[in-house]
């Protein structure tokens, strides 16, 4: 090939000089191109959803059921660079396990990553009881509490109520700065009053749905405010 381009330079009374710059544009060519073809991998890559089915009937203890997890964070990984702040969000409480941010959020810790989990479940403050964080402990001020996990901290429901309102957007803001992902637990989003203020609070989100109708409703919520869904999460009625 460098024969051939040489012969091209010569007909065309290309000098040395000449030759060594057209050598440099075709590198820088050949460059442009490659990494134009790494980006629309990439992008294709994001764009496809991955499905995680979740059940209860697990024969091989808990390491077979942490497995289950893996595909989510995974593809959080795969996303890291673009989106931090990542919403899991559901139309019902029964449609989102809590198990499924909790464990996210330890596999994400274990990889040496900083997470904070944001419970948004106020009725149930179900991420604080996986944890055994008492409304209490925090005193007065609402601040980010860490688990036993080194990397994983938890901003607990209770936090909501100890403020005049909630909000989401400025902890997100904020915790940017200080972890390396975000995980919101948003079940029952749909009627939240502050759905909208979860949803741009969060570039990227996982829907947990039971069926097809749930997967449309959530989709046709969060796709207008500019928050991408990268994956959807089967949850067996």
């Amino acid at each position: 090939m460098v024969d051939t381009l040489k012969r091209i330079l010569l007909r065309f009374g290309i000098s040395t000089k000449g030759e060594a710059i057209m050598y440099a544009v075709v590198g820088v060519i050949v460059i442009i191109l490659f990494v134009l073809i790494l980006m629309i991998l990439r992008r294709r890559k994001f764009k496809k959803v991955i499905n995680v089915n979740l059940t209860d009937d697990k024969e091989g203890g808990d390491k077979e059921a942490e497995d289950d997890y893996k595909p989510i964070t995974k593809r959080i990984k795969q996303v890291k660079k673009k989106y931090k702040s990542i919403l899991f969000a559901s139309i019902e409480s029964a449609a989102l396990p809590v198990t499924i941010p909790v464990n996210v959020g330890i596999g994400l810790a274990k990889s040496k990553k900083r997470c904070l989990l944001i419970d948004i479940d106020l009725k149930r403050d179900a991420i604080a009881k996986v944890f055994g964080l008492d409304a209490e402990q925090g005193g007065l001020r609402a601040k980010a509490v860490q688990t036993e996990f080194e990397n994983l901290w938890v901003w607990p429901g209770h936090n909501f109520s100890q403020q005049k309102q909630m909000n989401v957007t400025e902890i997100v803001e904020k915790a940017l700065e200080r972890f390396d992902f975000i995980l919101i637990n948003a079940p029952a989003l749909v009627s939240s009053p502050d759905r909208k203020q979860i949803i741009s609070a969060a570039p990227a989100a996982f829907i947990c749905t039971k069926n097809a109708s749930e997967m449309k409703k959530l989709t046709e919520l969060i796709k207008p405010l500019d928050c991408t869904i990268i994956g959807h999460i089967h949850i067996p009625e």
